[in-house]
């Protein structure tokens, strides 16, 4: 990998972290993002204090897929380890970023899954969005947790915690990290409007008549 690419792939990260706390995402120092660096078995992440606004390229720490730093700066990100472990179940990420979207974060307060109610969300997140029970944060449960998950879902909450998405690009797992965050919202204003059992993810599923898409 060229350094002209790791360049790259530093700007872009610094690029989404930044419009992840313009989104509301995140504030103060919490939330991470991390790039896979293609043809490597490393991955570049936002180091621990450091605010997303305030992230810098040569601030970034370069990790293994064992969670081992490499280079940068001293203080790797305390969810280094969820990293490292989706990055090790699915050859086909290429970014994850870990939020404390709102909304999204109530649902796993109340153990509540986001289902895809609109169609936009149900092309992505056929299958919703799961709740991932509470395990401290930086721990090895906690990873293997979400490793456990990750296989099957390409967003995730983690309770009374936040929220993990990924994609097969910086910008894509940005995305869907807003996207679940929207979905949150139209959810509560749905059940508040018409009742818990009023929708659920077998009718969705023939409404949208697009079975042969669940992963």
């Amino acid at each position: 990998m060229s350094t002209k690419a790791i360049k790259d792939i530093s700007e872009r990260i610094v690029k989404a972290s930044k419009e992840l706390r313009d989104h509301g995402l995140v504030r103060g120092t919490s939330g991470n993002i991390s790039a896979r660096i293609p043809g490597t078995d490393t991955f570049l992440i936002k180091p621990s204090g450091v605010r997303m606004e305030f992230l810098k390229p040569e601030k970034l720490v370069l990790v293994d897929l064992q969670g081992n730093k490499i280079g940068g700066e001293p203080s790797v990100s305390l969810e280094t380890p969820i990293h490292a472990a989706i990055y090790r179940a699915r050859k086909d990420v290429v970014a994850v970023v870990h939020t404390h979207a709102p909304t999204a974060t109530a649902f796993g307060i109340a153990k509540t899954e986001i289902l895809p109610l609109q169609i936009e969300m149900f092309m992505l997140l056929p299958r919703g969005v799961p709740v991932v029970p509470f395990e401290l944060p930086g721990s090895k449960a906690l990873a293997e947790a979400v490793q456990n998950k990750i296989a099957n879902y390409d967003a995730l909450i983690l309770e009374n915690h936040g929220i993990v998405t990924v994609g097969s690009t910086i910008e894509a797992a940005c995305n869907l990290n807003e996207m679940v965050e929207e979905g949150a919202k139209i959810q509560f204003l749905a059940v508040t409007l018409a009742g818990r059992d009023a929708i659920n993810l077998a009718e969705l599923t023939k409404k949208f008549k697009t079975q042969n898409t669940t992963k």
